[in-house]
């Protein structure tokens, strides 16, 4: 009967002692992480875009410090909801106003499948600039989707605009754009517009000649081969980094084209801007890109492609 008592006692105390186990370590992680980013950071919501069904919700974020500066490293934490793509990467950047090389940290994206989930990202702020939670397509491309948020002067609100305050407007500059005939003005809403943008980016001195013009010539020559089509025309836009490319073919061509695109070694097609003879694209991976100029190259790339694109249209 003891011996039946024991066996009896022995099986009742394993789980008890797993689940105090458990206990103690998830104590433990939670306090390490409460140890290294103790304090609470208060945040502003600004700017938010997403595909429909997609969204990002913030729940915490925490720091180093209280305040949002230079220097400090920032935890944030939330859920996700991604509909439109099977998956992406989820990535915690800053949009600054200056190329001060930051290289990103892996533990500033995390890869999400389609559905919902929780994510945890870890930044530190190598220099002022406006914080936001994007998606990107995979294997690369362009934001499809971003939240910003921030404090004080340092929140991209839903306006385009920043809390900070922009220089007094010059009596003589046009408020109406070129209509006028007068100088565009550089300051108030649209000085803001090219902050976002920031200045062209010049190409690396060691860019691979695969995303040269030539490059991405004969890269685009050959998809079109493989896909059995002839292109009517190719355009390269070279005016800065990364190089884009525009395309003009017969109707019904262009899904063709597509589908070699995809399959072209050491490119990435994620998408293009135009119809069904008439496109512009950008296939140069983002991972080769500089990682202090990514931001920037993001948000100049889309307005580039529409550019080159309305350039299409007056060639024919």
């Amino acid at each position: 009967m003891k011996m039946h008592l024991l066996q009896h006692n022995s099986f009742t105390t394993v789980p008890a002692l797993l689940s105090l186990a458990l206990m103690l370590a998830a104590s433990g992680a939670t306090s390490g992480a409460a140890a290294e980013f103790p304090h609470p950071v208060a945040f502003d919501l600004g700017q938010s875009q997403f595909l429909p069904g997609d969204s990002i919700t913030i729940q915490r974020v925490t720091g180093t410090s209280p305040t949002i500066r230079t220097g400090e490293t920032y935890c944030v934490e939330g859920t996700y909801a991604l509909a439109s793509s099977e998956k992406a990467d989820l990535a915690l950047f800053a949009t600054t106003l200056s190329a001060v090389a930051t290289p990103i940290n892996p533990n500033q994206t995390v890869r999400i499948e389609k559905g919902s989930g929780t994510f945890r990202l870890v930044k530190t702020m190598q220099e002022p600039g406006y914080l936001h939670l994007s998606f990107y397509p995979v294997p690369s491309g362009s934001s499809f989707g971003e939240l910003y948020f921030g404090q004080g002067n340092w929140v991209l609100r839903r306006d385009g605009r920043g809390k900070r305050q922009a220089s007094p407007r010059s009596p003589n500059e046009s408020t109406s754009g070129n209509s006028s005939g007068r100088p565009v003005s550089a300051t108030g809403p649209n000085q803001t517009l090219l902050e976002y943008l920031g200045d062209p980016v010049e190409p690396p001195a060691d860019m691979s000649p695969a995303y040269t013009k030539d490059g991405l010539i004969k890269a685009v020559q050959t998809a079109a081969r493989n896909a059995g089509i002839t292109l009517k025309r190719i355009e390269i836009d070279d005016s800065e980094y990364p190089f884009l490319v525009g395309v003009i073919c017969a109707e019904g061509d262009y899904p063709k084209l597509k589908d070699q695109l995809r399959k072209l070694e050491g490119y990435s097609y994620s998408g293009s801007v135009g119809g069904d003879t008439h496109n512009a694209m950008n296939i140069v991976p983002y991972q080769v890109y500089p990682p202090a100029l990514f931001d920037r190259i993001t948000h100049r790339t889309g307005l580039r492609m529409q550019l080159l694109h309305h350039k299409l249209t007056q060639l024919e």
